[in-house]
């Protein structure tokens, strides 16, 4: 299908009027004609994210993940990876096995694989996981996630500083899949040392701070060439330090919700890490305070990281810089090949 004369942002990182064809979601022609105020966006990908709609990953059925799916691309979700929490072995794989039949019903939001937020994690920046399920570094669970998951990506987050962690990270990318570097207690060192990660977790939160006579995980985040993830609700980080963060690595920024299942449902209350959490001034707290997650959106967290920063920040945080990582040619921007939605 032919679309004439639409708005749209193009690669450049510009709103221009053109035309776009489409065959089955896919751009194989495009034309610009004139320069544009606002427009259509490239569609966003999520690679951090727990729930939404009233889904819960770690416990939903493939139709109710699915339908999580056909909720984010109404809200410009091209593609995104559904996120575990530190649980037992069982329970990690059940939920792959749910997260692969709802990938291969294929409405909705591209599944483009999972990723593995915990068992292999700190103690201390444990945030809002139950520690009973923090072990070290396996690479059996590794191999029985890629088993099921087969061609899809499969994505773990883990401490530097964790038993068997760089054995484990070599092993991983080595074979296909990828590692971020988060809940961690790590030092800048024990970072350098983790070959092969290509990313930081929720870059500022559940890590060890920045001090200046002691180099630890967050100076490696803020000084060094890889992408770190940011949850631009406002809450998690504040303004000042979105701010400092797009001086440091505008580039290299990837926006997640880090989203729950009370993501669009409102104030609301509900059990996530076996711990009850309530959302309030759009918040998700547990009852000591501590955040559990967000109930943010993409399209919230583009906005956010636009006004602080600009259109070319955001667009690379939002949708180039997740596809870059994770090696999704079909996403990034709005070009011949790519994925759209008009």
């Amino acid at each position: 299908m032919k679309y004439k004369d639409i708005n749209f942002l193009n690669k450049n990182y510009e709103y221009v009027k053109g035309d776009i064809t489409l065959e089955k979601g896919i751009v194989t022609e495009i034309t610009e004609k004139d320069c544009a105020e606002g427009g259509i966006l490239p569609l966003f990908t999520d690679i951090h994210i727990h729930g939404g709609y009233g889904v819960d990953i770690m416990c939903a059925e493939a139709e109710e993940i699915s339908y999580l799916s056909k909720r984010l691309y109404e809200n410009n979700v091209g593609a995104y990876m559904p996120t575990t929490v530190a649980k037992d072995k069982d329970s990690i794989l059940e939920t792959a096995k749910n997260v692969k039949k709802a990938a291969l019903i294929g409405k909705g939001a591209e599944i483009v694989g999972i990723h593995i937020e915990g068992p292999f994690i700190s103690k201390k920046y444990k945030g809002i996981m139950e520690e009973k399920y923090i072990l070290p570094c396996d690479t059996g669970l590794f191999d029985d996630i890629k088993e099921i998951m087969g061609e899809l990506k499969v994505r773990f987050t883990i401490a530097p500083e964790g038993e068997n962690a760089e054995d484990f990270c070599k092993y991983v990318t080595q074979n296909g899949g990828y590692v971020s570097m988060g809940h961690s207690n790590a030092d800048y060192e024990q970072c350098k040392r983790l070959k092969g990660a290509g990313s930081y977790t929720h870059v500022f939160n559940a890590m060890a701070p920045l001090h200046h006579r002691e180099d630890s995980i967050l100076t490696a985040a803020l000084t060094d060439e890889l992408y770190t993830e940011l949850i631009c609700d406002l809450i998690h980080v504040s303004p000042k330090c979105v701010e400092i963060l797009t001086r440091l690595k505008g580039d290299k920024i990837i926006l997640i919700t880090d989203a729950l299942s009370a993501m669009g449902q409102g104030n609301t209350s509900f059990v996530f890490c076996g711990k009850e959490i309530n959302v309030s001034k759009g918040g998700a707290m547990d009852s000591k305070g501590r955040l559990a997650g967000s109930v943010l959106t993409m399209k919230s967290a583009f906005e956010n990281l636009r006004k602080i920063s600009d259109i070319k920040t955001a667009v690379k945080a939002a949708c180039e810089n997740p596809a870059k990582l994770m090696g999704l040619e079909r996403y990034g921007c709005i070009d011949k090949g790519k994925r759209v939605k008009i």
